[in-house]
């Protein structure tokens, strides 16, 4: 009897303590006031992390145009401007600054004029998609001086894809003070005269302020 029973009763204890969400299922029945937007698989294969073009067909690719389309349902058709889209996580390593460059490159493969900034100053990966070296000129240098024009520092991937991205450059030892300095307010207003999104890339929300 107690071989049969301890094993469903750590079994039950585990699941009770778990307090992890795995589905969307879970999420739903929380009844949480917020929406779900879209649902992004898990991709194992770490050589095929980005889309690649916009006829690619991949679960992929195609949960991200499903992202793209949802979000047409929160846009203010009032507003002429760009669509200012800040994307964040809890901590380091849930997928980020993954679901910020796959989006940038799905929408741009719908026709959109699309600026990918990355605002992650204290552990910036955006350079890791195109690979290049950390510390090139990028957003912390126009931050430091605003009167240099960031539009020199914009880089383009190495996809058919056209997409505008602004890498967050070499690491200050103050980014919230830096992106408090009134900067990036400027740089968000002139990027909104000449883009239809613009995606920014921004550190772990529990991690650093």
């Amino acid at each position: 009897l107690l071989g049969v029973f301890l094993p469903f009763l750590t079994l039950y204890i585990l699941f009770f303590l778990n307090n992890k969400i795995y589905s969307k299922n879970q999420l739903e029945e929380l009844n949480l006031p917020i929406s779900i937007v879209s649902e992004i698989p898990e991709i194992n294969d770490q050589s095929n992390t980005t889309i690649l073009s916009s006829t690619e067909r991949s679960p992929l690719a195609e949960s991200f145009r499903v992202l793209a389309s949802n979000l047409k349902f929160f846009k203010d058709q009032s507003k002429n401007s760009a669509e200012v889209i800040m994307l964040t996580s809890t901590i380091k390593g849930e997928g980020k600054t993954f679901c910020a460059v796959n989006l940038s490159y799905t929408l741009s493969s719908l026709g959109k004029k699309v600026l990918l900034i990355g605002a992650d100053l204290h552990n910036p990966q955006i350079h890791s998609y195109l690979n290049i070296e950390k510390n090139v000129n990028g957003l912390s240098t126009f931050l430091l001086n605003d009167k240099v024009n960031w539009k020199n520092f914009l880089m383009k991937p190495q996809t058919s894809i056209d997409c505008d991205i602004l890498v967050g450059g070499a690491i200050p030892p103050n980014p919230a003070q830096l992106l408090n300095n009134g900067s990036f307010n400027k740089l968000i207003s002139e990027a909104k005269k000449s883009y239809d999104y613009i995606i920014i890339d921004t550190p772990p929300s529990l991690l650093v302020s």
